[in-house]
């Protein structure tokens, strides 16, 4: 194809970065390629010398980006952020990564997912006043978001299964499942977008005062000191303080934080409640009910059914409102897990289904115990291959080829 008929877009230079290589080439008005696809910038010279000409990318090629652009500077805007956060937005993970020979390659779906916890990582142990943490907690908000609404099951099944599975990078991919979990029941509840980014914001950095003591508890046998037991329990409203300390201005995000570990009123209906109540009671069930079902080096997960139950029952023992959103979010069977059909195979689930009970799911191992060749999909709602029970994660002895499952949703 001729440089001529390229469709040229222009490109800010703001978002060009050193060691921060974008998934689209630059180039001049006429169309000259200046950088490759996935290459790094060598020097701050090189940057300036960009920077310093008009740039250009061509349309179909930076469409994807310029869309997850587009959704993190709504994220900082609803967020009330300052020119400074909107300067710095970009969007976190592209998916993307660079080769050896300096090539583009795609990067798998639960890559981009550990990208983003990585990236939060990054972000939470820099809270402070004088980073730009507040602008990077922001964009990788964005991406996460948008991630979790194009593919909701394929994100809670990458962030669920991990988290039954491992123990390593515990706290960050944790928030990362409650906030998604988070936002589809604010959806399901009808709130409205700026509760949900509150409420979304304060999943990712709940845990912040906290951030280093969780990951070493997870991976750890040993019990807590007195020490690390007056940390865990002073840890939402030292979270709150530390957040606010280093900029964070959006008040029911930190009012969230701050109560989301507290026994709350409920004598009334939720929606009667004060909002910041609302907010935190929400996120208390989620996080409370997918750390049950998360590894520990000092227990095994309990199994996700169990804890979805669990989560789902008030303090008097019985239903209430928020028991049908998080059953619509994340199923009774959570994506992730496995099951035993009623014929005896094994199965793990894919995605949620039109009811709770009945989620798609995909036969591993068959009736006779062993492996199958290729997953199976089975329906089930058909009585044939309906849900006998919940199954342990360690009674599973065959690894999920993932890439070929998520390629089923």
């Amino acid at each position: 194809m001729a440089q001529a008929t390229l469709k040229l877009i222009p490109f800010s230079p703001q978002y060009l970065r050193l060691d921060d290589p974008l998934p689209f080439g630059l180039r001049d008005a006429t169309g000259r390629l200046l950088l490759a696809a996935g290459q790094t910038l060598p020097s701050e010279g090189r940057l300036f010398e960009l920077r310093r000409q008009p740039l250009y990318a061509v349309e179909h090629e930076a469409a994807d980006w310029t869309r997850r652009l587009a959704a993190v500077v709504d994220v900082v805007l609803r967020q009330g952020g300052s020119l400074k956060d909107l300067a710095a937005a970009r969007p976190e993970a592209a998916p993307v990564a660079a080769t050896r020979d300096g090539a583009a390659t795609a990067l798998s779906f639960p890559e981009q997912w550990d990208a983003l916890i990585s990236q939060l990582e990054g972000a939470l142990r820099d809270v402070q006043p004088a980073s730009e943490w507040r602008s990077r907690l922001l964009g990788l908000h964005g991406r996460a978001r948008l991630l979790f609404q194009r593919r909701p099951d394929a994100s809670i099944y990458c962030l669920a299964y991990e988290s039954i599975h491992t123990t390593q990078r515990y706290s960050c991919r944790h928030a990362l499942l409650v906030m998604g979990v988070s936002e589809l029941m604010a959806g399901v509840l009808g709130w409205s977008a700026v509760w949900a980014d509150s409420l979304g914001l304060a999943a990712l950095a709940m845990n912040v005062s906290m951030l280093k003591l969780q990951d070493q508890l997870a991976g750890t046998q040993l019990p807590p000191t007195p020490d690390m037991r007056a940390e865990i329990v002073g840890h939402a409203a030292a979270s709150a303080a530390l957040l606010a300390d280093g900029g964070l201005g959006d008040v029911l995000c930190l009012q969230t934080i701050r109560l989301h570990h507290d026994n709350l009123p409920r004598d009334r209906p939720l929606a009667e409640r004060l909002p910041e109540h609302q907010l935190a009671e929400l996120l208390r069930r989620v996080d409370v009910c997918t750390a049950k079902f998360s590894r520990r080096a000092s227990r095994e997960p309990m199994s996700p059914v169990q804890a979805v139950r669990e989560a789902c029952l008030a303090a008097d023992g019985r239903p209430d409102e928020l028991a049908g959103a998080l059953l619509k979010a994340l199923g009774l069977y959570p994506p992730g897990c496995f099951v035993q059909l009623v014929g005896g195979e094994l199965a793990i689930v894919l995605a949620r289904g039109l009811t709770a009970n009945q989620p798609r799911v995909a036969t591993l191992v068959a009736a006779s115990g062993l492996p199958l060749g290729e997953p199976a999909l089975r329906d089930t709602a058909d009585r044939r291959y309906a849900i006998k029970g919940a199954v342990a994660s360690g009674a599973v002895k065959v690894r999920p080829p993932h890439d070929k499952l998520l390629a089923l949703l």
